[in-house]
């Protein structure tokens, strides 16, 4: 399982409502908060939501895309790790 800077992006910008990025069965996966009673076992990795009020609504580079991935990646892989230092 890898979380990518391409799967903060498809987070930050789909049309689903309420958006939150699981991992399900290894694969990351977009659903929305209303449905994740439809996926037993995944992992909560977080809501656009959450990304927003750390990072505030503005364009991100695709360096911190990728820093936001690894951030979150990291979390999961070690959950002792502190809470992630989210891009400026």
């Amino acid at each position: 399982m890898t979380i990518t800077g391409r799967d903060i992006e498809r987070l930050l910008y789909t049309d689903t409502p309420d958006p939150v990025l699981v991992v399900h069965h290894g694969e990351t996966a977009i659903v929305a908060a209303a449905e994740l009673g439809g996926h037993t076992g995944a992992v909560v990795v977080c809501s656009r939501s959450e990304i927003l009020r750390h990072v505030g609504e503005r364009d991100l580079t695709e360096e911190e895309l990728d820093a936001i991935a690894a951030t979150l990646e990291a979390a999961i892989r070690d959950p002792a790790q502190p809470r992630p230092l989210w891009p400026a």
